[in-house]
């Protein structure tokens, strides 16, 4: 075989992951990209099993990661799976990054199925980030604790927002579908959209996402965070802010509630000082 190995390296690759190359080469077709001294010179059977492996290592991969969106998609989703990975393959070690790019896929390339199901993309983004949470990288600091009955720590200082967080805002009610398909509910022929807010963090005792659906106040108030150092006192000014007719000595005290659930559920840890 006069061909350089690299180009070996890499037909051998196309063979075992492409489909459609691979039923050329085993219908005795001449398969697009591969030479004929290649085509002409691999063993067929061995194609086959290799492939078999990869495809079984890759299904196995995106149900553990999305069975949701597998539930949904039923029948069609080994194919889709097949084709994200043809369009999508592995360029990184961790074989678990080959699947961040699933809602992005859905939302551009499966145009019928997002008709079809609104909700997917979104449905992929929720599961997608209960992994990137589980293997960010990151050292989880405490702050000091301090106690909010004392108005000073109010302006002087800033609660420490868990690092290893992340916060959606949703069209369709994620929460919802995932409890449906966990209880094997029938979804509505159409789910209508309901806009929900999450956070997804990593529980600094257990290790493990923990996901926490959100009111509006409570979400606004940690992307402020995400923007930067914020005193106590500007989260309650914001708060009020974003109540509307609200009652604003109500939306005072149901925040510093929240403050202290937060700090409960680990979002929060602890307080730093910043004045």
């Amino acid at each position: 075989m006069s061909t350089d190995l690299k180009s070996v390296q890499e037909s051998l690759s196309t063979l075992w992951t492409c489909q459609s190359v691979r039923d050329d080469l085993l219908a005795g077709r001449q398969p697009s990209g591969i030479t004929p001294d290649i085509s002409q010179s691999v063993n067929k059977t061995g194609i086959l099993v290799y492939s078999s492996q990869i495809e079984i290592g890759r299904q196995d991969l995106m149900q553990s990661i999305y069975p949701h969106c597998a539930k949904v998609l039923s029948r069609s989703w080994r194919k889709i799976v097949q084709h994200y990975m043809e369009m999508h393959p592995p360029r990184h070690y961790n074989l678990n990054r080959a699947a961040k790019g699933f809602a992005d896929y859905l939302r551009r390339d499966c145009p019928d199925l997002v008709a079809r199901h609104g909700f997917l993309p979104e449905l992929a983004d929720y599961e997608w980030i209960e992994l990137e949470v589980m293997e960010q990288e990151g050292e989880v600091r405490r702050g000091e604790s301090v106690g909010l009955d004392n108005p000073e720590i109010f302006q002087t200082h800033s609660p420490v927002v868990n690092p290893i967080i992340v916060i959606r805002r949703y069209k369709y009610p994620v929460t919802k579908i995932v409890d449906w398909l966990e209880n094997d509910v029938r979804l509505p022929r159409r789910v209508k959209k309901e806009a929900i807010s999450v956070a997804v963090y990593r529980d600094p005792l257990e290790l493990h996402a923990r996901f926490l659906e959100l009111g509006e106040v409570a979400a606004g108030l940690l992307e402020k965070l995400e923007q930067g150092e914020c005193s106590y006192a500007d989260l309650l000014m914001h708060a009020v802010q974003s109540s509307g007719s609200a009652d604003p000595q109500d939306t005072v005290v149901k925040t510093i509630e929240l403050f202290e659930e937060f700090q409960n559920l680990g979002v929060f840890m602890g307080s730093k000082k910043i004045v």
